[in-house]
């Protein structure tokens, strides 16, 4: 696949479609709207808040309509809020490259150097082995797969990966049937479901990890900008409030593309034919594959261990503190210690074949980092000209004595809804320091709003353009529209009901979440 078609799925466009027509109307309304904002002559702002109102319209605008390349628009905060001086241009640079930048970069490097010895594909065998060869068991097998290499790689990347193997399978399994009913092997509910599980269950795994998903870094970075005193999040962390979320949601999500929405047929053996095949060509493992497996290992524990695990009796302290001052160690550290290690390591010495290589690692999504980036800068604009106190406010009204349980579920229904139209991480940076600050003011704490948000932004499963992974499958010519949306809009409102009974069951007290504002977030305000 060419750099260029790689760079329409990850805006969630389909392979060989150019940008939409609305691109036009937004390269026009973009700077409409921030003349409009910044000159508008009742609007109740400052010059400093219309200012960064008026950037962060600009550049919503063009990420939305996607009127140039959704990087290039996200480097408009670095240009225009020093020009309209609402924000200096050495305040605005150091936010472009937050710690989590490197979190992912370091983070993203690793996933390639599996991608590039093919270990990815390993993974997803021998979980989809497990399963056994039955259709609906297929699905499951799949969807575990495809959850737990996204909770590690790009869902484009463990979707784009996981297509061909799905192919495969739908043609050997359905091949048959076809026959027998002189229908068309592809177009088959077992088809529609399988390739349907792959995508969904992509976007759903990534939420598991702070790496998993680009949105869970926006959050965590946004967060910490806006309140600096708050407790961190790090990596271990997120992983025991939200994999239990991605554990009970998967199997809801399988019964849902195989019995309810789609009814897959309950028998047929074929595809482990496919399987097979495929799986003995990769061969025995090599040296590489196993160095490279052994890092991705070592990262993850090196993650989990360095803040230490409360076990409820007892803390196993983490060895972060121990080998350096407090706070200097963080995740980003290990990440970007490990990719530079994979440059360090021989496979070849003679040939000068290393573990990775610039060559691989240029594949990086650099517009990835650029959204960051913009993300970053935008929540701290808004912070340092008082724009979220004034839009918080505004929308604390709605959140005033409201039950918790409505809160959670009305902040998720929202986002998930958006991001069918709109890019996620888009949505997230724009969206969360608001939904921040108008918790705080109507005496809530931010992370009953935020949180949810975060989670909800990857569950968009409706639309084609929602998501790469819809974007990748719906290119397949095997996924309808229309049938993606049937069955999307029930994974919709199913996700906004368990997002927002494991965030109030679960997750606020395995982060100690109260629903009264604390001290940090007082403090900020």
């Amino acid at each position: 696949m060419t750099t260029g078609e790689e760079q329409r799925l990850g805006a969630g466009l389909p392979p060989g479609e150019e940008r939409p027509a609305s691109a036009r109307v937004g390269l026009v309304l973009g700077p409409a709207l921030f003349l409009a904002l910044w000159f508008w002559p009742d609007l109740p702002l400052t010059a400093d808040q219309r200012r960064v109102a008026a950037t962060t319209a600009w550049t919503a605008v063009w990420w939305i309509t996607l009127a140039v390349p959704i990087g290039a628009a996200s480097l408009l905060p670095a240009v225009l809020l020093p020009l309209s001086g609402a924000m200096g241009g050495r305040e605005v640079a150091p936010l472009y490259m937050h710690d989590l930048v490197f979190l992912f970069l370091g983070a993203f490097t690793i996933a390639l150097g599996l991608e590039r010895w093919g270990v990815h594909k390993r993974i997803a065998y021998w979980i989809i082995g497990r399963v056994g060869a039955r259709p609906r068991n297929l699905v499951l097998g799949f969807m575990i797969a495809s959850a737990f290499l996204s909770m590690w790689i790009s869902n484009t990347s463990t979707t784009l990966m996981l297509l061909p193997i799905a192919m495969a399978v739908v043609t050997s399994l359905s091949s048959a049937d076809a026959r027998r009913s002189g229908g068309t092997p592809l177009l088959s509910p077992f088809a529609l479901s399988l390739l349907l599980g792959v995508a969904y269950a992509a976007s759903i795994g990534g939420t598991a990890t702070l790496v998993g998903t680009p949105t869970n870094q926006v959050f965590v970075g946004i967060f910490g900008e806006m309140f600096p005193d708050a407790p961190r999040i790090d990596f271990t962390s997120w992983l025991f409030a939200w994999g239990p979320f991605v554990l009970c949601f998967l199997p809801v999500m399988w019964l849902i593309l195989t019995r309810v929405a789609i009814r897959v047929p309950a028998e047929g053996e074929r595809g482990a034919e496919a399987i097979r095949a495929e799986r003995a060509k990769l061969g025995r493992m090599t040296s590489p594959e196993r160095i490279i497996a052994g890092i991705f290992v070592a990262t993850a524990v090196l993650w989990i261990t360095r803040p230490g695990i409360d076990l409820g009796f007892a803390r196993v302290p983490g060895w972060g503190d121990m080998v350096a001052p407090k706070g200097f160690i963080t995740d980003a550290t290990i990440a970007t210690t490990m990719a530079v290690l994979t440059f360090l390591i021989p496979v070849d010495r003679k040939r000068g074949v290393y573990l990775m290589d610039w060559q691989t690692a240029v594949k990086l999504p650099w517009e990835v980092l650029l959204i960051f980036g913009a993300g970053f800068t935008i929540a701290g604009s808004f912070k340092a000209s008082g724009l979220d106190v004034v839009l918080g406010n505004a929308l604390g009204p709605f959140f005033v004595d409201r039950s918790p349980w409505l809160i959670v579920a009305a902040v998720a229904a929202t986002v998930a809804m958006l991001t069918e139209v709109t890019s996620n991480m888009a949505t997230t940076a724009v969206l969360l320091p608001v939904l921040g600050q108008a918790a705080v003011s109507a005496g809530v704490s931010p992370l009953c709003t935020m949180l949810p948000a975060t989670i909800a932004a990857s569950a968009a499963f409706m639309l084609p353009v929602a998501t790469a992974p819809n974007a990748i499958v719906f290119s397949s010519r095997l996924v309808p529209a229309p049938q993606m949306a049937r069955v999307g809009v029930v994974l919709n409102v199913v996700t906004v009901f368990a997002v927002t009974a494991v965030f109030q069951l679960w997750v606020r007290r395995v982060l100690d979440i109260e629903l009264e504002v604390p001290d940090w977030a007082r403090a900020a305000d």
